[in-house]
């Protein structure tokens, strides 16, 4: 399938990168497009693509059947429904929309047009987490009861060289990373019913450290740190810490605890990794008390991982969808019930009460993209 990329900033060149390297056979990108055509030429010219468009021409070019939207998050909402509107697919990066009544009315415009939208995060696709979700359906730790997730961050302005938006409305960690762990979790467990949060901003302004801005300051108008707890529609009870006020933590990304054992979980915005099980046999109680093995086991992957960092992946399984006549994974409802919670987290934050989601999603089927792409 032929596809266009609208939108040539940081993350461009690692969607460009991957797609090409590991779904060539699935995906060829046809042309690239952004307001700044020099951004454009220099993407074109790196990765061999053939046409360099404006973002108008982008969307009347009749030989490309989807867009990859990898424009700033306030955009997302206007640029999905003239990609729609123009006929052809799209697959937006995170966030799909700043609010649950924009989605939806994107993806109501997607069903009258019958085409498909698919969403970032899709790390979950990867070789990692899908190891581990067939480990929690194996029972190497028998009943999941409780998660804990953590992005323990000092920011973006270390080395984004345009931090400025993750600080503006529209920005912060929710928008930015809560994302790929609500993905992994509803890879592993299926929808979320409520959540509960406090939220802090541990800085007014902070410092750039990245070129080509460093040394200067940039203003703070959003929460920076968020605790939250998520009740999953299952019963386990998720324990989440998102941040960008933090220098330092040795809290890991995710880990499950379950009634045989624990699972730690590789980072969820990354795609590669090995799953480590402690289970309850490695306890002994002795003399003296309990003695633990104070140690965790790796396990080998069951599909092949093709990189540390990866994106694009979504892409590719949703034009298999496409081709195939089912739902994609990384899919339209999973994008409104993940920005949802995030929406949720921010409400509660707010009010002081407990939020309680109005929406759902079906859990994700298990994927092995060697098979497919």
């Amino acid at each position: 399938m032929k596809i266009g990329i609208l939108g040539c900033g940081v993350i461009s060149h690692t969607y460009v990168r991957e797609m090409k390297r590991i779904y060539g056979k699935t995906l060829e990108i046809e042309a690239v497009a952004s307001r700044r055509r020099e951004s454009a030429e220099a993407l074109a010219a790196e990765y061999g693509i053939p046409k360099v468009l404006t973002p108008e021409e982008l969307l009347q070019d009749e030989s490309i059947c989807l867009i990859v939207n990898l424009t700033p998050p306030k955009a997302h909402k206007e640029l999905n429904r003239r990609i729609l509107e123009a006929g052809k697919h799209v697959f937006c990066e995170k966030p799909f929309a700043l609010t649950v009544e924009d989605a939806q009315e994107i993806a109501a415009l997607a069903g009258q047009k019958g085409l498909y939208i698919g969403s970032a995060p899709d790390t979950f696709l990867t070789a990692p987490m899908q190891s581990c979700r067939r480990l929690l359906e194996d029972g190497w730790i028998g009943k999941p009861l409780y998660v804990t997730a953590n992005m323990m961050s000092s920011g973006v302005e270390t080395w984004h060289p345009s931090p400025q938006a993750f600080y503006e409305k529209g920005g912060g960690p929710l928008y930015d990373m809560a994302g790929y762990y609500l993905s992994v979790l509803m890879h592993f467990f299926g929808p979320v019913t409520e959540v509960f949060s406090y939220s802090g901003k541990g800085f007014e302004k902070r410092r750039i450290y990245s070129q080509p801005l460093a040394g200067e300051t940039v203003k703070v108008d959003v929460p920076t740190h968020y605790t939250s707890v998520l009740k999953m529609k299952n019963g386990i009870l998720v324990n989440m810490n998102m941040s960008f006020d933090i220098w330092y933590s040795t809290l890991p990304k995710m880990e499950i605890y379950g009634t045989e054992g624990t699972l730690t979980v590789p980072d969820p915005n990354m795609s590669d990794g090995k799953p480590a099980v402690f289970r309850k046999e490695q306890v002994i109680v002795g003399t003296y008390g309990i003695q633990s093995e104070q140690k965790s086991y790796e396990l080998p992957l069951r599909d092949q991982s093709v990189a540390e960092y990866t994106r694009g992946t979504g892409v590719a399984e949703m034009v298999r969808a496409i081709e195939a006549g089912r739902k994609n994974r990384a899919g339209v409802e999973l994008a409104i019930h993940i920005l949802e919670v995030i929406r949720g987290m921010m409400e509660s934050s707010e009010s002081g009460a407990v939020y309680k989601m109005r929406t759902t999603c079906e859990q994700p089927p298990l994927w092995n993209w060697m098979e497919e792409c």
